[in-house]
């Protein structure tokens, strides 16, 4: 899987299942894997080690993948990708029910 299909799998899971995460969780990888900023300029942002911010950020990976093989959503949503249905649920699920 290219660097560019995992950023992708992974902001779709942080769609589904990022609320799921804690604050700082949820807050790092999204500035990691959406706004694309480095471990140091997090780290500075945040005040906080480069070791911390990896940390969390490998913490939050393992849950966020916990949860998709646990709940599947993802999985589900792929075998129907081409069903309407499930596309409108996809996209309540990322703007937040």
């Amino acid at each position: 899987m290219s660097n560019i299909d995992e950023t992708v799998r992974i902001n779709r899971l942080l769609d589904i299942y990022g609320r799921l995460l804690s604050k700082v969780q949820y807050e790092i990888l999204c500035d990691y894997y959406g706004a694309n900023l480095s471990l140091s300029e997090i780290s500075e942002i945040r005040s906080t080690s480069r070791t911390a911010v990896s940390d969390a950020i490998k913490k939050g990976l393992e849950n966020l993948n916990n949860f998709e093989e646990k709940v599947g959503i993802c999985k589900v949503f792929d075998e129907y990708k081409d069903n309407e249905v499930a596309q409108k649920i996809e996209e309540k699920l990322r703007n937040g029910i």
